[in-house]
């Protein structure tokens, strides 16, 4: 765009100063080098700018008596041309300045948010996120999966605010889970843990992290325990429920703050089992996606797009809710994660097997 305005732009003096008599627009080639530093580098200003002054100088040869005009434009058109190299250095230099923060930023947030492996067991998992930020990887959600003895465990969470305090709060439970997921004999256990972990950071007594843990065991059942957070769903021959979990505290408020009066809590209960079959698929994800709304106020029908989904690989499922939530809700107003486990179905047989004996 800049390019082609410069080149209409010099069409149109060249034009006026050769077909009419009453025009005499040569100062304005001082506009192309300008024109051209808004999306080139020095070079092209620069040859742009000696294109101009010569351009300048065979118009001054027509016109007896304007040579002080002439020498006046060629001045300001190079004038022009320095200064549009320096801006454009200064440009270059903040950009890559941005790009090696950007590069450092990501790479800590990859640290911070690791990517789900393909297969737990035997499981295939996948996560999708989108911040609110703009630009940033991680905000104040979170999610991880390990493979333990108990089988695969879950994690996915959202942390009471947002920016770098969140993503710092959110580094404190992952750091926790990692830490504490192979040996905790329960879920119940594990949440303790977690819980025990981040009351010793959080200094405000406000906060608190809401969060899912989900064991899927090896003898083929899922259990779930909510902190405070919205339940896994189970999606089964396109069929959506609820996974069936005790609910509790939020993280960070499970256990009493010291020198205070110990309050009751209820006990949230065993986690009931509930037997998983081929081809089903678990989503856990965060109030991002489920409180989203359209211009109307209504909110993301998540169960009907889930079940819309069914048949899909985990992957393709967390990306296309993700941006189905993304359009509906018009942007993106809160944090999202979506975490997906997806048990395969058996392979069909092919029509040219042969059948057993």
């Amino acid at each position: 765009m800049a390019l082609a305005a410069a080149v209409l732009l010099y069409g149109l003096v060249v034009g006026l100063q050769y077909g009419t008599a009453d025009w005499h627009l040569p100062s304005v080639l001082v506009v192309v080098p300008a024109l051209l530093a808004l999306a080139f580098g020095p070079p092209v200003i620069i040859a742009s700018a000696l294109f101009a002054v010569g351009t300048r100088w065979v118009f001054a040869a027509a016109e007896p008596g304007r040579t002080g005009a002439a020498v006046g434009t060629t001045v300001v058109i190079l004038g022009i041309a320095v200064l549009g190299c320096f801006v454009v250095r200064r440009r270059e230099r903040s950009a890559a300045r941005l790009v090696s923060v950007a590069t450092v930023a990501e790479t800590a947030q990859r640290a911070v948010l690791r990517p789900v492996p393909a297969t737990v067991g035997p499981f295939r998992t996948a996560a999708n996120y989108r911040a609110a930020a703009r630009y940033a990887r991680i905000g104040g959600d979170l999610y991880a999966v390990a493979d333990t003895p108990a089988g695969l465990r879950a994690l996915i969470g959202d942390v009471r605010g947002k920016g770098l305090d969140a993503v710092a709060t959110a580094a404190v439970v992952l750091g926790a889970f990692y830490e504490a997921v192979l040996d905790a004999p329960t879920l119940d256990a594990l949440a303790d843990r977690l819980d025990a972990s981040l009351s010793r950071y959080l200094t405000d007594p406000e906060s608190f992290v809401t969060a899912f843990l989900l064991e899927a065991a090896p003898d083929g059942t899922a259990r779930g325990l909510s902190c405070g957070h919205p339940a896994a769903l189970l999606l089964r021959d396109g069929a959506v429920s609820e996974l069936p979990a005790p609910i509790g505290l939020p993280l960070g408020l499970r256990t009493t703050a010291p020198g205070s009066e110990p309050e009751p809590e209820p006990e949230p209960g065993p986690a009931p089992a509930t037997p998983l079959l081929p081809g089903d698929t678990l989503l856990l994800y965060t109030d991002g996606l489920s409180e989203a709304r359209d211009r109307a106020g209504d909110f993301y029908p998540l169960p009907d797009r889930l079940a819309a989904c069914a048949g899909l690989p985990p992957q393709a499922l967390v990306d296309r809710l993700q941006q189905d939530a993304h359009d509906f809700a018009g942007g993106t107003g809160d944090d999202t994660a979506l975490l997906a486990l997806a048990l395969p179905a058996p392979p069909r047989p092919s029509a040219g097997a042969a059948a057993p004996d």
